[in-house]
């Protein structure tokens, strides 16, 4: 490594991560506000399980972010990208705060748009992360992602839960609204030296290659590109977006990784949605609620996250290994909670269920600590599969995983409620654990050579 990039790296480190953080949190608050605010909201206000599950189809825009991902990589700058993405969350927001709790038309349109807005700024986060950071920091930068995704998922649902009890629905979303739009100004205003621009990876190398080329040969090079892109910038443009396309579906194990990040969030999140409206049917208030579903199993779950950053760095615990241990343990939670939801049907006396709805919020801790593991573990094995493409493709390969996680989870937990309302709560808990059992069959079956070319983070 030149002395220059080292010079680099050392001026970036911390502000880079830090920028990276922030941008990672103000895009978790929208999934805080529709996957632990509003549910609570609804459900007490008499809405079913079908009705609030399909708020999750509003979360449609995650799963095409592989569509726009290559337009994102290739047209504009990062920089202009995020500032419309979060001009849009400001917007939205501060619309939301004209809109009554129970209109759930003019929601569903304000949830759509704060998503599509965070799904746009997750590519262009992305795609910077990949660039700017370097392979034995991985591991470190998804914990940061995952963890302060979770953070802005705290905010969203416990600290909007709070904010709504002390002020009204107008206020809350107001300060919702100032938020993103300072974000917006603190985007506009970062300089194209900053490591959050577009141009970093050109200018790190043209740091390197400064012993290696003159002043006018670098000269020559921008103008012969720039000569090149004013010819044939459309066909140019069209061929790099095809190839990177290409490259993508070609890429070495997609098919396995695919199938392995659309599993493996099916059953956790049934049991994580609906076990809390659950509990809100047996007489547990929505204010406890707020505090053990909205605080601490999120936060429990950042934590987790932490830990699975952790994990990585121990050179006896692999990826494949940390994933295997992780899953079996989330199907033995959510098999106890159909235990207890089948105890709490039988109509046991007054104390025993308040002992039953504790053990059911025990259960829902552990299993809040044990997804934030299992996340930062499968982010970190999507990034390190991305990190084998191209540079170009990179942000596009990473984007489509994600885009298939998030099918995985939205697909299934849409239609959860159905399942709930048409065959019961313990059968639906019953279906939760048994998906819970095809990842690891998919991390079993995969061949080893999925793994040989990962390093241990």
């Amino acid at each position: 490594m030149s002395r220059g990039r080292q010079l680099v790296q050392a001026g970036i480190g911390y502000s880079t991560l830090a920028s990276l953080g922030w941008l990672y949190l103000v895009q978790g608050i929208p999934y805080g506000l529709q996957d632990k605010f509003l549910p609570v909201q609804l459900r007490s206000l008499g809405l079913n399980y079908s009705s609030v599950s399909l708020l999750k189809l509003l979360l449609v825009p995650w799963i095409a972010k592989g569509v726009w991902a290559p337009l994102v990589e290739v047209c504009g700058g990062k920089q202009c990208w995020l500032l419309i993405a979060t001009l849009g969350l400001g917007a939205s927001s501060l619309a939301g705060s004209a809109v009554a709790p129970d209109d759930m038309v003019s929601l569903g349109v304000m949830l759509l748009c704060l998503n599509l807005c965070s799904a746009v700024q997750d590519v262009a986060v992305d795609g910077l992360a990949l660039h700017l950071l370097p392979d034995d920091h991985l591991s470190i930068g998804n914990t940061l992602q995952v963890v302060l995704y979770k953070v802005g998922c705290l905010v969203g649902g416990a600290g909007l839960t709070y904010l709504l009890m002390c002020t009204n629905w107008t206020i809350t979303f107001t300060s919702l609204a100032a938020v993103y739009m300072t974000t917006a100004a603190w985007v506009y205003c970062l300089s194209f030296k900053n490591p959050l621009s577009s141009k970093f990876s050109s200018e790190e190398k043209g740091m390197e290659d400064t012993d290696l080329l003159n002043e006018k040969e670098k000269k020559d090079q921008f103008l012969a590109k720039e000569k090149t892109s004013q010819g044939q910038s459309d066909v140019v443009m069209v061929k790099r977006i095809f190839s990177i396309m290409r490259e993508v579906v070609s890429s070495s194990g997609a098919v396995w990784v695919s199938l392995y990040v659309l599993l493996y969030k099916m059953g956790e999140r049934g049991a994580i949605n609906n076990m809390p409206l659950y509990l809100l049917d047996k007489g547990f208030s929505k204010e406890s609620l707020a505090f053990w579903n909205g605080t601490v199993c999120q936060g429990l779950s950042v934590l987790g996250s932490i830990y699975g950053g952790v994990a990585l760095k121990k050179s006896h615990c692999p990826i494949k290994a940390v994933i295997l241990r992780y899953s079996s343990h989330r199907f033995i939670l959510i098999f106890t909670q159909c235990i207890l939801i089948f105890l709490l049907e039988q109509h046991p006396s007054k104390s025993y269920i308040s002992m039953l709805q504790y053990m059911s919020i025990g259960s829902l801790c552990l299993l809040s600590f044990n997804s934030g593991v299992i996340s930062t573990v499968t982010f970190t094995f999507m990034m390190v599969k991305s990190r084998e493409c191209r540079q170009e493709s990179q942000a596009s390969h990473y984007s489509v995983l994600a885009s298939i996680e998030v099918a995985g989870k939205l697909i299934f937990a849409s239609f959860a409620g159905f399942v709930i309302d048409n065959y019961g709560i313990l059968w639906s808990f019953s279906l939760f654990a048994f998906l819970c059992i095809l990842p690891i069959v998919v991390i079993y079956a995969a061949p080893c050579s999925l793994y040989s070319n990962m390093k241990r983070e």
